[in-house]
């Protein structure tokens, strides 16, 4: 899903992706304290996976929410909704390292949260590997809650790793 508007908080635009963009994005997911959280995001990050990825979100296929998160006109992070056929979103994001413990992750969850109440969602799960305690503090911060342990692929460490399953309901 191509998002055509932007979502504004306090300190924030969250808006699509642009060209511009990929020389952040490789910078961002091109450091292990990032990519090592994610699942998708390969380490270390190749070149031209920026472009591809900004790319991909444009194709009208495309059935995720995802805005780039915008500090001052700069690239600071990502954050997205995954949509699947039972109106439950998927939440994952990251941020640069730089800005972490700054509130700026959970201002733009807080943002998201809003837009998945008015799209329509009835909740929203997430997802954080062990270990991860900032995204786990963002999730409680913005009110999700704890639902169990789970496993999640991590392809930037090459294995599939134990994760801890975080839900909000809309």
């Amino acid at each position: 899903m191509i998002v055509k508007s932007m979502l504004k908080t306090e300190r924030l635009t969250l808006r699509p992706f642009s060209d511009a963009d990929a020389p952040l994005i490789t910078l961002y997911l091109g450091n292990w304290r990032v990519s090592k959280n994610l699942d998708r995001a390969p380490y270390p990050y190749p070149e031209g996976a920026a472009e591809s990825f900004i790319d991909s979100t444009r194709r009208p296929d495309f059935k995720d929410h995802i805005w780039a998160i915008d500090k001052d006109g700069q690239l600071i992070g990502a954050i997205a909704i995954g949509v699947d056929e039972k109106n439950v979103g998927n939440v994952g994001f990251w941020l640069a390292p730089q800005l972490w413990g700054g509130g700026f992750m959970p201002e733009a969850l807080f943002a998201i949260i809003e837009f998945a109440k008015n799209a329509g969602f009835s909740k929203l799960d997430a997802s954080v590997h062990q270990g991860n305690d900032g995204s786990v503090k963002v999730l409680m911060k913005c009110g999700f809650s704890y639902v169990g342990d789970v496993e999640c692929t991590s392809v930037a460490r090459g294995a599939t790793i134990a994760a801890w399953e975080y839900e909000l309901l809309l």
